[in-house]
């Protein structure tokens, strides 16, 4: 087995390039984790359901979130915030895992609740919506 200069082992290597290769590490694996207990503790449904119950919920696709749930990828950084707010739970903790001061996951009172159910209702329609159609709805809105 290869030796770094330092006499440590260095696993398996690339032999092009004789460069140690770590086969388990996976640089997302502790989001899709921490994005599964989230999910648990919000009581979204396991399985295909809770892939469906996100996409719907934050206007992506099911594949786009079983990427995120098995760790092979990380949502933008607006839809992390919206993941974080909607889950109650601390963005530092959900993205790489260190707990916030208060030494609790969860925040309770996350700005998505303090609002009316017509309010949610509203947020959660518009969230259904693409792009164009949100900025249609926001011009309505805003010339009211």
């Amino acid at each position: 087995m290869p030796t770094h200069k330092n006499g440590l082992a260095l696993g398996f290597t690339n032999a092009r390039f004789n460069l140690p290769i770590n086969k388990t590490t996976n640089p997302y694996a502790g989001f899709a984790e921490r994005l599964q207990e989230a999910c648990d503790a919000a009581d979204i449904p396991e399985g295909r359901a809770r892939s469906n119950a996100l996409a719907s919920r934050f206007g992506v696709s099911t594949e786009a979130v079983r990427q995120w749930l098995h760790g092979r990828a990380v949502p933008e950084v607006s839809r992390l915030l919206e993941l974080a707010e909607e889950l109650e739970c601390s963005l530092d903790w959900l993205l790489l895992g260190r707990l916030p001061s208060s030494g609790q996951v969860r925040e309770p009172g996350g700005a998505y609740k303090t609002l009316s159910a017509q309010e949610r209702a509203v947020v959660s329609a518009m969230r259904k919506l693409n792009a164009r159609r949100r900025g249609g709805l926001v011009q309505l809105l805003s010339d009211i």
